[in-house]
């Protein structure tokens, strides 16, 4: 903060071993109590035990191992204090500015011993104000009262005595579609909020905000876009169907390659959409430990050869088209190598040696190039060369048109937002990450429906003639250039905010995001899935960035 205003903003996105429930598990664990015999065993040790910054699993079998080779227990309960200030330096900080005022507030901060290894650590006195516990209901109090004040809108207070407040709670499953979510249904008097719903389109929350978005709904409208592309699309052909999984390099790359298959003659036979079933059978199905999507992408082959296919298109893609020869435009290796992957899996090992299609395509190296890789493929079906040059040259005429449907569209919503002095989110990330509802729980649509946001996917901006070599002069992950290249965009638009939908072990996107907070100059907000069904923590996330932006305040502005 300086000058009061939120110049930078962090939230835990990965890890446990940084959090006060991690300090409970352990005092528990050694048979101490978490309130006051914890800091007091802490703070009379001389030499506490060097537990890192590592997974909670690690650090409980390090524990248990100090135990048994008998360290004292004030050394390794100061050693857990140290460890949780270590995390949160390296793996939330991470290398950002520390002020010379430092408050340590929150549930955590009533442990002295974490208050006292900051302290050490740091250099700086800790400031840990009173009622440090709730301060962020002492926050949302006053932001209550402000708008009140500011609005003169009647205030809902229900008092402080929530023995007198009619509530009640149920549970129940949600049976509007395949995904079958466990709800949760809160009554309070004649009103009801329903929480654990990925889609919201049964159970959709009210508006948080009385802001109206003054774009049209970008995320339906590309949406709707490829379904009627998938509608259109003849599952039978000459040379037999091909499936296609609704996963991946599907949600940029299907116009392309519906042209290209349709004029070899087959029949496209698209999987359904993700839910909660396919998602589990693509992570039973995996025989590594590869990112969410690709897990996901398992369970849409197993759902197409399960329906009956003649064939499965999985193409072996190295790289992409770009304007910016100097560097290289490669897919990430768990994209690049998803065929061969896939082809091992022991239960479908058999039956993909005779349906797998998996050329390797390198769609930088040009369309000559790309023939020739594709006869490889087609060619022993009985395909031309003059078919598959054909089929390219409709598949990028096809491509074309969604680009500069996409282009159109994202240049009205600019011209909008900045006419009507708004705010926007700018979507950073992958197209599997920002299109597939189920990976990330629908948020963008959430987005929109619940705090009335002006959302722009990444790919709706026109960032590909922007260099972004003084940002990374070797970013050579053709999506991490994009990325890159939005979050410079920004730059120059700064009532356009940035919030990165990544997922869990994703190998670029650990290192991407330090490079679009450097390329903004600005706050990035950082969203990582893993499969996990609830929403309420991303979306509580997303309320904390926007507010720290002043997005969800306009009231104040006035």
């Amino acid at each position: 903060m300086e000058n009061g205003v939120v110049t930078d903003f962090a939230m835990n996105d990965a890890c446990a071993a940084g959090t006060g429930s991690f300090l409970e598990e352990q005092a528990e664990r050694l048979g101490i109590s978490i309130k006051g015999e914890f800091a007091e065993l802490a703070l009379s040790s001389e030499a506490p035990v060097r537990m890192g910054e590592r997974c909670t699993v690690f650090m409980e079998q390090d524990l248990n191992n100090y135990l048994t080779r008998g360290a004292r227990k004030n050394d390794l309960v100061a050693g857990l204090a140290y460890s949780v200030v270590m995390n949160y330096l390296n793996r939330v900080v991470r290398g950002r500015k520390i002020g010379e005022t430092v408050y340590f507030q929150g549930g955590t901060a009533y442990n002295d011993a974490v208050a006292a290894a900051f302290s050490q650590v740091l250099g700086r006195k800790i400031i840990v104000p009173p009622h440090n516990g709730v301060i962020g209901a002492i926050g949302m109090a006053l932001l209550a009262r402000d708008k009140v004040r500011a609005t003169g809108e009647a205030t809902s207070f229900r008092g402080f005595d929530l023995s007198r407040v009619d509530y009640k709670r149920r549970e129940f499953v949600c049976k509007g579609c395949s995904n079958h979510c466990d709800m949760q249904e809160i009554r309070i008097g004649d009103s009801r909020t329903y929480w654990g719903d990925k889609c919201s389109e049964k159970f959709r929350k009210p508006a948080r905000t009385d802001t109206k978005p003054v774009i049209g709904d970008l995320v339906a409208r590309r949406g709707e876009w490829f379904d009627a592309l998938v509608s259109e699309t003849p599952e039978t052909g000459p040379r037999g169907n091909v499936g296609f999984p609704r996963a991946m390099y599907f949600f940029e790359r299907f116009p392309f390659w519906r042209a290209v298959l349709s004029r070899m003659g087959f029949g496209i036979k698209v999987s359904p959409r993700t839910d909660k079933s396919i998602a589990r059978e693509g992570i039973e199905r995996t025989v590594a430990e590869p990112c969410y999507p690709i897990q996901v992408a398992h369970g849409h082959v197993g759902a197409l050869l399960e329906g009956g296919i003649d064939f499965l298109f999985l193409p072996n893609l190295i790289n992409s088209e770009t304007v910016h020869t100097n560097t290289e435009s490669h897919f990430c290796p768990w994209g690049q190598t998803l065929p061969f992957v896939v082809a091992g899996v022991p239960k479908w090992e058999k039956e993909l040696r005779q349906k797998l299609l998996s050329p390797t395509v390198r769609f930088r190296d040009g369309e000559k190039y790309m023939v020739e890789d594709l006869f490889e493929c087609f060619g022993p079906l009985g395909v031309s060369r003059r078919e598959i040059r054909e089929g390219i040259r409709e598949g990028y005429r096809e491509q074309a048109r969604l680009s500069a449907f996409l282009r159109a569209a994202g240049r009205d919503a600019v011209e909008r937002v900045e006419k009507a002095g708004a705010d926007a989110i700018i979507l950073l990330g992958r197209p599997y990450n920002l299109y597939d509802r189920d990976i990330n729980l629908n948020i963008p649509s959430k987005l929109r429906d619940q705090y009335g946001a002006n959302v722009i996917p990444i790919d709706f901006l026109p960032v590909e003639e922007i260099d972004v070599r003084d940002v990374n002069d070797n970013m050579f992950w053709n999506y991490g250039r994009k990325i890159l290249a939005a979050a410079k965009w920004c730059r120059s638009h700064p009532k356009f905010h940035m919030i990165y939908i990544t997922n869990f072990k994703c190998g670029p996107d650990s290192y991407i995001k330090y490079f679009a907070h450097k390329a903004a100059n600005a706050p990035v907000l950082v969203l990582q899935f893993d499969g996990h069904g609830n929403d309420a923590g991303y979306m509580t996330r997303c309320e904390a960035y926007l507010d720290s932006k002043g997005v969800l305040r306009p009231w104040a502005q006035q």
